[in-house]
């Protein structure tokens, strides 16, 4: 599509649709879109685009012609998606009826679910009706480098390097982006002022993961040995300090798999001090914990550490290139269950597993000393979208991206599995979310745990 920009006032609406957290389990914790204002803040941070006028849009319901009604008054020449599991087919029908009244308006789309393969999906095709351009890496940089672009004609599109261009017939790839290699470069959301007093605090010490798992996203990254430095980071806890946030999420892919950012992280703590006044939620890899890492679990008292076991089955491990460690496993998670609270999280309905072969892995997780916490697969993008085996037979809903059945598992097992995990989860005291199951730690083993998010919710 063809849209001339003024040099010297472009208008840039990006548009994202924060979730409200199902079964309310988060109480009133304010947990605002981050990834977006990322994005903001690298455009307000671009000297380039000094006189350019950028506005959030984000309603949190799948409200479409409110959106659209409040983007065209807006009267931008670029419009930003940013799309998850949850907001894509909300997002998408924006954008095709923001195509249909202004077919000219040039429209990109970036975040997790934004891969061609999700827009070849049948309620998604075809994308070149609706979009003009898909960003699948790291978009900071390259937002602003489309918003300087002075019009956005097709040679201007393919000029840019890191795009997939719709086509009638497919897509078209443009020159390769290497990943940001000096990820201080990123501009902050919270140094520009964007993300609001009390809410959960989100931070990034490195992008990627050194894994590939084929259920998983994070390991298609090329970027997972680049860290933030310790002063990038310190600058933003004591931004969080600012905003009274009342929890920080660590995003990475796990504490423990990039040494020199944990390093920097715990560093960065040293000198600000604010995850000794905080709760921190992380991921943790269990079979690769060093004493510096529970030694700095005990410096902050953090609230909450996921450990990703997925599955007890060595085999269905390898099936999905998890590299599993069974005897450290169980060590690791004693040894962390002694100075926090941990959360194991299992997925159901896992190709190659089986309900059997999941009730025993969940029975075991149980009798650890842990809450559990049950996931129903998702076939998302970069991972079993487009990394599943042809014999595992994936059939999946388009919208949810919930697995309806797969090898080991057909539709009725996967019925009585969802079933039998909402009552065992309701009559351990959990809860039953639409596509999770949570299970309380046992009660006798609850006596040294530590403050929780819940406790973080009451504050």
């Amino acid at each position: 599509m063809l849209e001339p920009s003024s040099p010297t006032h472009r208008r840039i609406a990006l548009v994202c649709m924060t979730p409200r957290p199902d079964a309310q389990e988060l109480g009133e914790l304010l947990l605002p879109s981050y990834g977006i204002r990322r994005i903001h803040a690298a455009l307000l941070g671009d000297p380039g685009l000094a006189d350019a006028s950028v506005r959030l849009f984000d309603r949190r319901t799948a409200d479409i012609e409110a959106y659209v009604a409040e983007i065209l008054d807006f009267e931008p020449d670029l419009v930003g998606f940013s799309i998850y599991v949850w907001s894509a087919p909300a997002m998408i029908a924006v954008a095709r009826a923001l195509r249909a009244r202004r077919p000219s308006l040039a429209i990109v789309f970036g975040g997790p679910s934004a891969r061609s393969a999700f827009f070849d999906l049948e309620p998604y095709r075809p994308a070149h009706a609706y979009l003009d351009a898909v960003v699948e890496g790291d978009g900071e940089e390259i937002i602003c480098e489309i918003a300087r672009l002075p019009q956005r004609d097709r040679a201007a599109w393919e000029r840019v390097r890191g795009l997939t261009l719709p086509t009638a017939t497919g897509w078209l790839r443009t020159e390769r982006r290497p990943p940001i290699a000096a990820l201080d470069r990123i501009a902050s959301p919270y140094a520009h002022g964007l993300m609001p007093q009390g809410g959960v605090a989100y931070l990034e010490s490195f992008r990627g993961c050194p894994l590939s798992c084929r259920f998983c996203e994070w390991g298609t990254k090329e970027n997972s040995k680049a860290s933030f430095s310790a002063d990038y980071i310190a600058r933003e806890l004591d931004a969080f300090r600012t905003l009274e946030a009342p929890a920080v999420f660590l995003l990475d892919a796990g504490l423990n798999l990039n040494i020199g950012a944990f390093r920097n992280l715990r560093l960065a703590n040293q000198r600000s001090g604010f995850l000794k006044e905080t709760l921190l939620w992380a991921e943790i890899y269990p079979s690769i914990v060093r004493d510096e890492h529970l030694a700095f679990i005990e410096e902050i008292g953090t609230a909450y550490l996921g450990v990703g076991m997925q599955s007890m089955d060595p085999a269905v491990l390898r099936l999905h290139d998890r590299p599993s460690d069974s005897p450290r496993f169980e060590a690791a998670v004693r040894a962390l269950a002694r100075v926090t609270n941990i959360e194991l999280q299992i997925i159901a309905v896992l190709p190659g597993d089986t309900p059997e072969g999941f009730f025993r892995t969940l029975d075991y997780a149980l009798s650890l000393p842990a809450s559990v916490r049950v996931y129903h697969c998702l076939v998302l993008p970069d991972a079993l979208l487009t990394r599943s085996r042809p014999e595992w037979n994936v059939r999946f809903d388009p919208h949810t991206l919930t697995m309806r059945s797969c090898e080991g598992w057909n539709e009725d097992a996967v019925a009585r599995t969802r079933a039998e995990l909402r009552r065992r989860a309701l009559a351990a005291g959990g809860k039953a979310g639409e596509f999770w199951w949570a299970f309380p730690r046992q009660p006798e083993r609850v006596t040294q745990a530590r403050a929780s998010w819940r406790q973080a919710a009451a504050r």
